[in-house]
């Protein structure tokens, strides 16, 4: 591998890595969009798999992480990155080959059911030891699924447009 080559890797992680940061720490601090600017954090790990596919998306995913928790004030927000959204994209590419719209959903879902599952054990036992939730659990997970479904289409149709528009630009 060239000398430039590494060096557009490392240039092009580096802005995914403060891009991922900055917005997860707007999700953090502002009191509206939180849901939209946490979402965006984790598209941009995409980019990397397109160009450089998972290795280094994995080694952006972790420098995102680290410094989530050294710079975010509200580290609560970075356990569902760290857990499951972080590095969805690199999970989605592997799913997405298998070309079974079908069972790229149930797997899909059938992921994020487990990833629900274990934030709601660890944010129980570390976090919230007393849980009080006034609406039932069967609707939080079908609302929660639902956010999961449009979250999906929305991460594909992200990185349809820099695979059409944004990517031209980079010259990778």
């Amino acid at each position: 591998m060239s000398n430039s080559s590494k060096s557009k890797k490392v240039a092009l992680g580096g802005i995914v890595v403060l891009l991922s940061v900055l917005c997860l720490y707007l999700a953090s601090i502002l009191p509206t969009n939180k849901i939209f600017f946490f979402s965006l954090s984790t598209v941009f790990i995409a980019a990397i798999v397109i160009e450089f596919k998972t290795y280094f998306s994995l080694i952006t995913y972790g420098a995102v992480s680290i410094l989530g928790f050294i710079i975010i004030p509200n580290k609560l927000i970075m356990i569902p990155y760290v857990i499951y959204f972080g590095y969805y994209g690199i999970i989605k590419y592997y799913i997405e080959k298998i070309n079974n719209i079908l069972a790229e959903w149930v797997i899909k879902i059938a992921l994020f059911n487990l990833f629900a599952y274990v934030t709601y054990i660890i944010t129980v036992n570390l976090f919230v030891s007393n849980l009080y939730i006034k609406l039932p659990i069967w609707f939080i997970l079908l609302l929660l699924q639902v956010f999961f479904i449009i979250y999906d289409i929305c991460y594909s149709l992200a990185i349809s447009y820099y695979k059409n528009r944004l990517r031209k630009f980079l010259r990778i």
